[in-house]
């Protein structure tokens, strides 16, 4: 099982320091780290469509602010990037869509000229748990260089382990992809919603 703390202190292995008992900890490398873990996690499971923060699913329509021949849904709570937006009469094409913020709700919402829209989307995950293997390394990288300088001062060590995370990174992005690359059968999602 992944934590917050397997993470941290994979990436102090790549610093090369002392592994820490959890980022709550009253040391310079747990409030570093703590301090970077949050926007580098999120900044990692945007960069790729990960298996385990993929959803797929229909949008919710707001009726008010309709644009002339547009529709405006709800941006997802969860969500972190949306990947794509789509008609249920035809999921797998993308249709064009807008990302705008609603100054009527305070929100951020997707403007879109189909009615029922669907939409695949990475959502942010917190719980450690659910992270695939090859996230948690591309994680624990990432948090290490942004953690180097602070840490260390050492820019070449961050240099290189700048080199090593987008690497691996591309690694880690066509396992993926290849371990996503069946099909599972199509439920009626959006019956389920009306």
């Amino acid at each position: 099982m992944y934590s917050q703390t397997t993470i941290a202190n994979l990436a102090l292995a790549y610093l090369g320091q002392a592994p820490i008992a959890s980022l709550q900890q009253d040391n310079e490398p747990a409030r570093w780290l703590s301090l970077f873990y949050e926007p580098v996690r999120d900044e990692v499971l945007r960069t790729h469509d990960w298996a385990f923060a993929t959803v797929e699913k229909p949008l919710v329509q707001l009726a008010a602010n309709r644009p002339q021949g547009k529709f405006v849904y709800a941006y997802p709570a969860d969500a972190l990037f949306v990947r794509r937006v789509y008609s249920p009469q035809d999921p797998h094409t993308p249709v064009p869509f807008e990302e705008r913020f609603d100054p009527a709700s305070h929100a951020r919402v997707l403007v879109t000229g189909v009615e029922e829209a669907g939409v695949r989307y990475t959502r942010r995950v917190t719980d450690e748990t659910q992270y695939d293997p090859a996230f948690v390394k591309c994680c624990a990288l990432a948090l290490a260089c942004d953690a180097a300088l602070a840490l260390t001062g050492d820019v070449d060590l961050s240099a290189r382990l700048q080199q090593k995370y987008t690497l691996y990174l591309e690694e880690a992005r066509r396992n993926n992809m290849a371990e996503g690359a069946f099909v599972l059968p199509q439920t009626d999602a959006f019956s389920e919603v009306r």
